[in-house]
């Protein structure tokens, strides 16, 4: 078995991340293999490792790759869906996630929706966003948009949805539940966004009276040498509009002007 390995640190503060070592090191005992055996067994895996990328994995200095971990428990026999939970329990400890999440079947907006997937990607362990995509494979996450979302900069289609709910380990049985907040917060995401489009096709019409000055005065103010802007009326709009106000002989001065602001 070799030489003892040095006992775990008694200054680390991520309880979790000593339950990782402390259970890969089990693990290992267990399987009675040193770890130039534990190297050798991962070379026929997807994620080789040396011996002195395992030795750090169980050292408790540090956070390992999830990859590694995995290799890991691999080559002791050890289950793999236990050795991932230990690694989010130790990834979640060393960052701080939001602290009021909204359940998914009380989700009705964009701004719910990417606050509930950024707590499920914080107890799936801040899993590095280019793992994420390996993990999703077919380019179905990219690492761009996931970067996006997670900022509240953008929402995710559907099927990068699904492909993140899977790799954050959402039970397939509460997958429905998103899927059905996804509409409802798409849904109101285009209502939003019909409005606004509406607002800026047709502005809100105002009609505004300047002296030669440049002072404003309201449309009924009895003064010469005014000029009037018809702010979001076509030139044809406004002068139709004008025909419609009382002829007043004191505004035969006035100038018709035209903003389409």
């Amino acid at each position: 078995m070799g030489r003892p390995e040095k006992p775990l640190p008694n200054n680390q503060f991520n309880f979790p991340l000593l339950t990782l070592a402390a259970w890969l090191r089990e693990r290992r005992t267990e399987a009675r293999l040193r770890y130039a055996d534990l190297a050798a067994r991962t070379q026929t895996t997807q994620h080789p490792c040396s011996i002195s990328t395992l030795q750090r994995a169980a050292s408790a200095q540090a956070i390992p790759r999830l990859p590694v971990v995995e290799a890991y428990a691999q080559a002791c026999g050890a289950s793999i869906d236990q050795a991932r939970r230990y690694w989010r329990e130790a990834r979640a400890q060393s960052r701080k996630g939001p602290n009021v999440v909204p359940v998914p079947r009380l989700i009705n907006t964009p701004a719910e929706l990417r606050l509930a997937l950024q707590a499920a990607y914080a107890r799936a362990g801040y899993m590095p966003l280019r793992e994420m995509e390996r993990r999703a494979q077919h380019g179905r996450l990219p690492t761009t948009t996931v970067s996006r979302m997670l900022q509240g900069v953008t929402m995710l289609s559907l099927s990068q949805l699904q492909a993140f709910l899977q790799v954050c380990n959402i039970p397939y049985q509460d997958q429905g539940d998103w899927t059905d907040a996804w509409h409802r917060a798409q849904s109101a995401q285009t209502h939003r966004a019909t409005r606004e489009l509406a607002a800026a096709v047709q502005p809100r019409r105002r009609v505004i009276e300047y002296d030669r000055h440049g002072s404003v005065f309201p449309p009924s103010y009895p003064t010469r040498h005014m000029t009037r802007f018809y702010r979001g009326y076509t030139q044809e709009e406004a002068a139709a509009y004008r025909e419609t106000q009382h002829s007043d002989p004191l505004r035969r001065s006035v100038e018709l002007a035209v903003r389409g602001e």
